[in-house]
């Protein structure tokens, strides 16, 4: 009797990185509450038991998916001297190789679990790193107005789509949300 070949080896990094993708991509556009691990897992090509194997649970897969979108560092290496238009440029860049964590974040809120999450990892990982950039002098409230700012504009430009902050935003308001921007700098 011949034997059989040996089922093919998962590539378990290769795995945990598309659940990961998918649960972003979800997360980011159906909200945590309307998205399933069944759906992650399609999307991903995998059975959903490897959420739990990889993640533990939804809970920990969205943590996970948020903790590695959030990142104060793409911001504090921005110039001082130009960092209002950086960051206007970065928040309206359409971004095909980095995620978004705003729209996950903004669509995760009527979930309480999911609200504790983004609560923590927000402060965490964004604020408090932001804050201490920022300086002593009213760095924490720099930083909560930076992440207001950002929030706001995501809101309004990605969630409900305002005309005049869909597409190429005009110079006047670009330059407008700029000056917003680097006045918590100046």
């Amino acid at each position: 009797m011949a034997e059989a070949d040996p089922p093919p080896r998962r590539d378990a990094k290769k795995t945990r990185a598309a659940i990961l993708a998918a649960a972003q991509e979800a997360f980011s556009v159906q909200g945590y509450i309307a998205t399933g691990v069944r759906d992650i897992t399609a999307a991903a090509g995998v059975n959903p038991a490897l959420v739990n194997r990889y993640f533990g649970s939804k809970d920990k897969l969205y943590e996970a998916a948020l903790g590695a979108l959030l990142d104060a560092g793409q911001v504090t290496s921005f110039s001082r001297e130009t960092f209002g238009k950086q960051v206007v440029a970065m928040l309206t860049a359409r971004q095909h190789t980095r995620r978004n964590p705003l729209p996950m974040m903004l669509l995760a809120s009527a979930d309480p679990a999911a609200r504790a999450i983004t609560q923590r990892l927000l402060r965490e990982i964004f604020i408090e790193p932001l804050a201490l950039w920022y300086g002593p002098q009213r760095g924490e409230a720099k930083a909560a107005c930076f992440a207001m700012l950002a929030s706001g504009m995501t809101v309004y430009r990605d969630i409900y789509a305002l005309a005049p902050l869909a597409g190429e935003m005009d110079e006047t308001t670009r330059s407008w949300l700029a000056a917003c921007f680097q006045s918590l700098i100046d």
